[in-house]
């Protein structure tokens, strides 16, 4: 019980983040613009998370803006916690997209034969060959941004490892009297994959999930940090980051919450990968 009790804990710090994307509306509610008396037109509303003032530029945190405003007069705020919404969105399905690539590769080369396996380590030799920032930069320079762009092209660097672990687990598992007697009774290579093989293989990789979500977060940041992620004006961190590069020496507040965000972030899901590692 007391080993699991960090495992449990480090996952409650982690998922406290989903949390706060899901209730970033609420967080960070619009106040309600009243209309000039002349003009019948609505005023900038503060704390929409793409609204710009251009008279309350560069506010450092006080009162009525907690975290201050951007160059553009945008509360940092409410970009700050409508961005957790794309960063958190990105990594938690290009993490699951991975996981799950990884484990149908990892299965079939340790459970359909030589070729099959020779080939999928060839292709995981080539993804591991290159650093993921390299590879997804270079897709996300040849299709146009988007957080599906994004989701797809950093699952694409994820899977490797899990497919290494699964690998292993299945080619131990293939040789197993349970599963040689499944091919004996005429079971297909599809059926002694998904449902004698997978089940037992796909627990020594669980432990590379976290590993690859804050992996996931971090290319997701550096993507729009570059320009190539989520187009602007769509908040998230790495984009908060981009945008705050030319107000960087006199402005900290704007810097300070995205990166401190996106630390956290990536050091709780490591903190839990090497718990998951040392629970097993």
């Amino acid at each position: 019980m007391s080993r699991r009790l960090p495992v449990r804990a480090r996952l409650l710090v982690l998922a406290l983040f989903p949390l706060v994307a899901l209730l970033a509306p609420f967080l960070a509610r619009e106040r309600s613009a009243e209309p000039s008396a002349r003009t019948r037109v609505t005023a900038p509303v503060p704390f929409d998370p793409n609204a710009t003032d251009l008279d309350a530029r560069l506010l450092p945190p006080g009162p009525e803006h907690l975290l201050g405003t951007d160059d553009l007069g945008r509360d940092v705020l409410a970009r700050l916690l409508h961005g957790s919404r794309i960063s958190v969105a990105v990594g938690l399905s290009a993490a699951a997209l991975a996981f799950v690539a990884g484990t149908l590769l990892g299965g079939a080369a340790g459970t359909f034969g030589p070729r099959t396996d020779r080939a999928i380590l060839f292709v995981t030799g080539v993804v591991q060959a290159f650093p993921a920032l390299v590879l997804v930069a270079a897709g996300a320079a040849l299709v146009p941004p988007s957080a599906m762009t994004a989701v797809l092209l950093i699952a694409l660097t994820g899977w490797p490892e899990v497919a290494r672990l699964v690998r292993a687990e299945a080619l131990r598992l293939s040789a197993s009297p349970y599963v040689e007697a499944a091919r004996a009774a005429g079971a297909s290579r599809r059926r002694v994959l998904l449902v004698h093989v997978l089940p037992g293989a796909v627990a020594p990789a669980l432990a590379t999930v976290p590993y690859v979500l804050g992996g996931a977060v971090l290319l997701e940041a550096s993507l729009s940090f570059l320009g190539l992620g989520t187009p602007p004006p769509t908040a998230s961190w790495g984009r908060a980051l981009a945008d705050a590069r030319e107000s960087l020496t006199s402005a900290w507040w704007c810097v300070v919450p995205p990166a401190a965000a996106l630390f956290l972030f990536v050091l709780s899901a490591r903190k839990l990968g090497e718990a998951l590692s040392e629970s097993r």
